[in-house]
């Protein structure tokens, strides 16, 4: 069994279409031949089932199209360069990307972020991109980051972040919270209502309310940043394929502040793997 897309020919195609023309998302002739006809009903059925509507029978359509088996599918995803990037991307091609970062930073937080990719399932490479391109916007030298002193945070003669400190928006009640719930790690979120919120998503409750300094934690950072690309996966990847990077930055950061590194790093990504 393998993905289908464009120009794929042969059997696996025709039984696709079959399948779409009995699903009533017709496809016209069932020739064998994956062409521009097939991929308009196979992006009618995505939308139809809320998948990202790419035109590839990949293993969430294959699924839902009940195409194949999952230990057809799981097969198809190890042995396919897409949906398995992370067994072809090593520190020294991550490198690539971060020209400025010592070797053995990558050599030593790399593994650590894959792992978390590979528990949130993250595995394609526009999810893994994604993840290095989020990272070098915060962090060239690939190591976590800690939000530094600013006019936006800080006020003249005042104490450090206290600018935060009254931010409703942000969620804090005032200092010390502007400095504890700065923002840290492999991505930026700030306030106690985001740390209150990714705590949650990553199974730490409060914990990372009442320990913020825990997000500075590589083990910690990279899940973090794993499970904000997975609760958006879709969402990101439809605003990719329309080309609003800026969308898909938004949809995982809290605000804007180093897209330009963000976009730069993502294009070259997809440009030297994809």
């Amino acid at each position: 069994m393998r993905f289908l897309s464009n120009d794929t020919k042969g059997s696996d195609v025709v039984r696709l279409q079959q399948q779409l023309n009995a699903l009533h998302f017709p496809c016209g002739r069932e020739d064998g031949i994956y062409g521009p006809a097939t991929a308009a009903a196979v992006i009618a059925f995505q939308q139809s089932h809320n998948i990202v509507h790419d035109g590839i029978v990949g293993p969430e359509t294959m699924t839902s199209l009940d195409f194949a088996t999952d230990e057809e599918i799981r097969a198809a995803k190890d042995v396919h360069p897409v949906y398995n990037a992370l067994a072809r991307i090593t520190p020294d091609k991550v490198s690539r990307l971060f020209p400025l970062a010592p070797v053995r930073s990558i050599e030593a937080h790399f593994p650590i972020l894959k792992d978390a990719l590979i528990q949130c399932q993250l595995t394609d490479l526009k999810a893994v991109v994604v993840a290095l391109s989020i990272i070098s916007a915060v962090s060239q030298s690939f190591s976590v980051h800690e939000e530094t002193l600013t006019r936006l945070n800080t006020s003249p003669g005042g104490t450090p972040f206290d600018l935060y400190d009254y931010r409703r928006d942000l969620g804090n009640e005032g200092h010390p919270d502007g400095e504890r719930y700065r923002s840290r790690g492999f991505c930026i979120f700030r306030g106690r209502f985001q740390y209150k919120r990714v705590g949650e998503l990553i199974d730490m409750s409060d914990q990372l309310v009442e320990q913020p300094e825990q997000a500075a934690k590589v083990s910690v950072a990279s899940k973090i940043l794993a499970c904000l690309i997975e609760n958006q996966e879709k969402n990101i990847k439809c605003a990719l394929m329309q080309n609003k990077l800026k969308s898909a930055y938004q949809l995982i950061t809290q605000d804007i502040d180093g897209f330009e590194l963000f976009r730069s790093t993502y294009r070259t990504g997809m440009l030297i793997w994809g």
